[in-house]
């Protein structure tokens, strides 16, 4: 088959659309939102113990966005690396937290 491959628009087959999509910016953008809403629970945790704490819901959620659109934009990688891997990392990192956090509380529960 030819590579260069044009269909009835006038699209190449390769239209370069992972280099001209910003969607390789969700995952980093998904792992900041759960560090802060990780960051803003341990405050409130620590603090007044308030309704903010339930922010911490939102953790797995974001986490999981940010992991699926990692596995969606793996091909922009080469253009991106250091951003697409800081935002793999970081949505790992912040649901391995969050797993743990779960554990954590409910083995501190169980305690007494």
């Amino acid at each position: 088959m030819n590579d260069n491959y044009i269909d009835q628009f006038g699209n190449s087959k390769e239209s370069g659309r992972s280099r001209d999509s910003n969607s390789y910016r969700v995952p980093l953008v998904m792992a900041i939102l759960s560090f802060a809403c990780f960051a803003v629970y341990l405050l409130s945790a620590f603090g007044t113990r308030s309704v903010i704490m339930c922010v911490v819901y939102f953790v797995p959620i974001f986490s999981i966005i940010g992991l699926i659109f990692s596995f969606t934009t793996r091909d922009s990688r080469d253009y991106h690396h250091a951003i697409w891997l800081a935002g793999l990392i970081g949505c790992a990192l912040s649901l391995v937290l969050m797993v743990l956090l779960y554990f954590g509380t409910m083995m501190a529960l169980a305690q007494h």
